[in-house]
């Protein structure tokens, strides 16, 4: 069984802890929901005898229930109120249908699917998507129903405070045979009146997630596997700002390339490539709107976006396999004179790695259409990388840069919205090809 941190299994499952952790970056004042949520789903279906590989399915249920909400409605997240009008309420109804299509596309995790899709149906019928009632519900649905609400009434809210322990008991009391399975609803007030339930952890409930993880995976992962990974979340990244669809897929393409220029080594080639894809993952912290206000930024919402670069970097050092990454995600916003941010780095003190991310991101940023402004012509684009050389850019990464063929950005630029699938694919040794009409291969 290979756990090293460079094997595949390592990085696969260090993807998907990453997964757990950017779902709650994604939502602000429901930051730890999802672990809170799989925390009390585990205790549940072991206290039911639920065999280990389910109820490790369930941790991962619990923490990509809500990832259909991202890019949805994410005015009712960042603006409570204590009740959703009828528009944003018919939005919020379609998330569990948005979150079966990103667990159905995670390989290894194929049981988690439908307890995803079913996790918001009652035990009398009133629930969404489908309707479904009593036993027709997956058992871990029943399950996941139950401790989303206790969860949720447990936490703080803008428009509350957490509820009592008195009126956790009264509201699922109350609930048996309306919302909860009723077999399921006494089972977890015995837990709870015999105080057998420990308290949320976070240290721990993240030992107990990497630990699931393995025991879900196989000995050997495919690297198309943690590409495809890699894709899901970055298109969770993507989805968070309306303008930016297929923007991380863009950049690795663009930043191999350059890399490949500037002779990087095949394992190098592999750390830019998931650098690339992850580059934004602290943008799911950035409210939305932020990302998609059309005026000029005040100097707060300024400092909001500046913090996506720590907040992802913070997240990439806490998983052991991805910590390579960070670099990356950290980094890519200095500029060479030193005014960029987070750390106003200048020259070579900016790692190199950054310094290609940044022109790539750069790129591909004046390339797409902002809220603020249309998107700028490849010509214009490379012009202002040219001119910013030894300024914003790092001159190796951009002189590499400015070498690419014109085939190459056609190709990215008629898939933009998103990558077209099969653009990219990955051969062994570690090859990145792209398009049959781009005819380049980098590696």
């Amino acid at each position: 069984m290979d756990l090293t941190i460079n094997s595949g299994r390592a990085f696969y499952a260090g993807l998907l802890e990453a997964l757990t952790q950017v779902m709650g970056t994604a939502k602000g004042y429901l930051y730890d929901h999802g672990p809170r949520v799989a925390h009390l789903t585990r205790q549940i279906a072991s206290h039911l005898g639920l065999p280990e590989r389910d109820v490790s399915e369930l941790m991962f249920a619990s923490v990509l229930c809500d990832a259909g909400m991202i890019g949805l409605a994410e005015d009712a997240w960042e603006n409570p109120v204590a009740h959703l009008d009828r528009d944003t309420r018919s939005r919020v109804q379609v998330h569990p249908l948005r979150s079966e299509a990103a667990a159905t596309a995670i390989p290894h995790l194929e049981g988690v699917a439908p307890l995803v899709r079913h996790h918001h149906e009652w035990w009398n019928g009133s629930g969404y998507p489908d309707g479904l009632a009593g036993l027709d519900i997956p058992l871990g649905a029943r399950i996941l129903r139950l401790a989303d609400t206790v969860s949720a009434l447990g936490e703080n809210r803008p428009q509350r405070p957490p509820c009592s322990s008195a009126e956790i008991r009264r509201v699922v009391d109350e609930g048996q045979a309306i919302e909860f399975c009723p077999d399921l609803a006494a089972a977890f007030l015995t837990l709870y009146d015999r105080r057998r339930m420990p308290e949320y952890h976070a240290p721990t409930f993240q030992r107990v997630l990497v630990a699931a993880a393995h025991g879900l995976l196989p000995s050997q992962i495919s690297p198309l596997s943690g590409d495809q990974l890699l894709e899901i979340l970055s298109t969770l990244i993507d989805a968070k700002d309306p303008y930016t669809a297929g923007h991380s897929r863009r950049v690795a393409i663009l930043s191999v390339a350059v890399a490949n220029q500037l002779g990087f080594d095949e394992e190098m080639l592999e750390t830019v490539w998931a650098a690339a894809y992850l580059h934004d993952l602290g943008k799911l912290s950035v409210p939305l709107r932020v990302l998609a206000k059309e005026a000029a930024l005040d100097e707060d919402e300024r400092e909001e976006v500046r913090l996506h670069a720590s907040v992802g970097a913070s997240i990439l050092e806490r998983i052991p396999s991805l910590r390579h990454l960070s670099t990356g995600a950290r980094y890519h916003h200095e500029r060479w004179d030193g005014r960029g941010y987070p750390e106003g780095l200048r020259g070579d003190h900016i790692p190199l790695l950054a310094q290609v991310l940044a022109v790539s991101d750069s790129y591909d940023a004046m390339t797409s259409n902002r809220a603020y402004r249309p998107s700028r012509d490849h010509e214009v684009a490379m012009d202002e990388i040219a001119r910013g050389t030894g300024v914003q850019f790092g001159p190796r990464a951009a002189a590499a840069f400015l070498t690419l063929p014109d085939h190459l950005f056609q190709s990215i630029r008629g898939a933009r919205a998103p990558l077209r699938a099969g653009a990219v694919e990955r051969r062994s040794p570690r090859v990145f090809a792209l398009t049959a009409e781009a005819q380049f291969l980098v590696g």
